[in-house]
């Protein structure tokens, strides 16, 4: 068997460096989250309302990434630690200063505390635009965004506070008064 050139210098042990270097390149560009621009006007029409239990699971609920949604829920906090380690910081060593500038958040689907979900993005502006109170109910508009690895994590564009009873609308906080730059990549 007659082995070619580029084969034997693949099989060395700097040539296995290489290749090893490359496949680890390929698996952080596709293993980093993305952080789209939120948009100018505001129209909750085009807004698909789904649920928390669907935010868990989007792919198996049939969400993509880029599809605007909306979900009730109540605001538990904002969050100490990642809830996507590995993909974050694959994401921040790509793209450090945009993904510094999120805060992530969570919500429960019911007042008793049940049906976590830990993957709300909001800008630090966004976070200081709409002081929020541990489990007030809140419904959240916003884009499905890669975060890496196959995850979608749902980026803020619109928040409504909400009556707990009735479920409506106290309070709306849409975009800041001052137009904020969004992060760039």
């Amino acid at each position: 068997m007659k082995r070619t050139a580029a084969f034997s210098e693949m099989s060395s042990a700097p040539g296995r460096i290489l290749l090893w270097l490359l496949v680890l390149l390929a698996g952080l560009a596709w293993g980093c989250g993305h952080i789209r621009p939120v948009p100018e006007g505001f129209n909750p029409e085009e807004y698909v309302s789904v649920t928390i239990p669907q935010l868990q699971a989007p792919r198996k609920a049939g969400l993509a990434s880029g599809q605007k949604v909306r979900v009730e829920g109540y605001f538990w906090q904002y969050l100490d630690y990642d809830p996507a380690m590995a993909a974050n910081y694959a994401t921040l060593v790509t793209h450090p200063l945009a993904w510094s500038r999120l805060r992530w958040a969570s919500l429960y689907q019911q007042h008793q505390m049940r049906g976590y979900y830990d993957r709300l993005a909001l800008t630090r502006q966004q976070q200081r635009d709409w002081p929020l109170k541990r489990l007030e109910k809140v419904r959240v508009y916003g884009q499905l965004a890669p975060l890496g690895f196959g995850v979608l994590y749902l980026q803020a564009h619109h928040l409504e506070r909400l009556d707990a009873e009735e479920g409506s609308v106290n309070r709306e906080y849409g975009a800041s008064p001052v137009p904020e730059e969004p992060p760039r990549l």
